[in-house]
């Protein structure tokens, strides 16, 4: 009785060590693919941010894209060192990767609510500076109009427009008088500058209506990113009660 006992208890213990075993494997293979994508996360956001432009808004809001746009892949490649750990408990190395992996989540979260309003800013920025762009166009022209209508006779205006950064082509001879070619000039530039003042205003609606889309989505997409990052931090993290106080992760209670 004894001896079978003992043949039974062999086994049993065979059989835990080759459990044991299969889940170390497993844990190795689940903890490489993690850092494969995570890998694959840093990888697009550091080549999105060459060259660095820390201080151009579309350099930012380029950059905000990669990082969203990645965010999923260095969550799901974090979660799966989270589950290697499970795998393979007794692994003190494991445990010493998934703390440093929650610290990190923590303050990733912090950064995915920090962009948040920072992308707001930098797309005015962005919109700003094209409407800017669209001002000296316009403000060229109406430059032009006032120097043609300054001008009292033929010399005067080939001077003022070989006077311009971009002179525009100018006929060595007129053929018509010169009150004739003058108003000819003022109709085609005024028309100009009444388009070029419609175009603008019409370009500057669509690009507030663009950049809102945009910046609305990318919002949700890290506040949900924020949600799943603080959820793994757990209490490492520096948010992780507020999300708490905000109703979620209350299943842990």
């Amino acid at each position: 009785m004894n001896c079978e006992r003992v043949i039974l208890m062999d086994k049993l213990q065979q059989t835990n060590d080759t459990i044991s075993n299969a889940s170390a494997s497993a844990s190795r293979w689940v903890e490489l693919v993690g850092w494969v994508l995570v890998g694959i996360a840093l990888n697009g956001v550091l080549f999105a941010s060459l060259p660095v432009k820390l201080i151009d808004p579309a350099w930012q809001l380029g950059v905000i894209s990669a990082i969203l746009s990645t965010g999923g892949f260095l969550l799901v490649g974090s979660l799966l060192a989270y589950v290697a750990q499970l795998l393979n408990p007794r692994s003190n190395l494991l445990q010493k990767r998934l703390h440093i992996v929650r610290i990190g989540a923590g303050w990733f979260t912090v950064l995915l609510l920090l962009i948040i309003p920072f992308q707001f800013y930098a797309g005015y920025r962005v919109n700003g500076i094209a409407q800017e762009n669209d001002n000296q166009s316009i403000q060229q022209i109406n430059k032009i109009i006032h120097g043609v209508t300054a001008s009292d006779d033929e010399a005067e205006l080939r001077s003022f427009f070989a006077s311009l950064p971009t002179p525009p082509p100018v006929p060595a001879r007129f053929e018509a008088p010169f009150p004739v070619i003058k108003q000819r000039l003022l109709t085609f530039y005024s028309d100009q500058f009444n388009a070029a003042t419609y175009q603008s205003g019409i370009l500057n609606i669509k690009r507030l209506e663009r950049f809102i889309a945009e910046a609305s989505r990318n919002a949700v997409h890290a506040f949900l990113l924020a949600i799943g990052f603080a959820g793994l931090a757990e209490h490492s993290g520096p948010l992780f009660g507020l999300f708490m106080r905000l109703g979620l992760f209350r299943y842990r209670d």
